[in-house]
């Protein structure tokens, strides 16, 4: 990797039958690594912007401090959020490997499909 600090957040709300569903990319160099959730289930609106607001803290943080300041605030945070960063941030480890063996998601497509969008600059 060119460097380990996080370069940029991005959160695609997904909804399909009042289940919102959240896909965060998050960008290290060259890198990206991915991470989805259940955001909630049986709501017809959902404000991503508000829910996603604790994403900001991790701007410009290394990995190392990024998973240590998700680990330090799943209290707060709650488990669903935690996890998201978690797996975005697990997955964004290893996503050189895994880009030669899996497809990545297309972040045009992502955009054009998902109800709303929240990046973090």
């Amino acid at each position: 990797m060119n460097t380990d600090i996080i370069s940029g957040i991005q959160l695609y709300h997904l909804c399909r039958d009042n289940s919102h569903y959240g896909l965060l990319s998050m960008s290290c160099g060259s890198e990206t690594g991915w991470g989805e959730c259940v955001i909630t289930t049986d709501a017809p609106h959902f404000d991503i912007i508000a829910w996603g607001d604790f994403l900001c803290k991790l701007n410009r943080q290394s990995l190392a401090d990024a998973r240590n300041t998700a680990l330090l605030n799943r209290e707060v945070w709650g488990d669903a959020k935690t996890e998201l960063v978690l797996m975005a941030l697990s997955n964004l480890d290893h996503s050189a490997a895994a880009a030669r063996e899996e497809e990545t998601p297309d972040s045009s497509i992502l955009f054009e499909e998902s109800m709303s969008y929240f990046s973090v600059l």
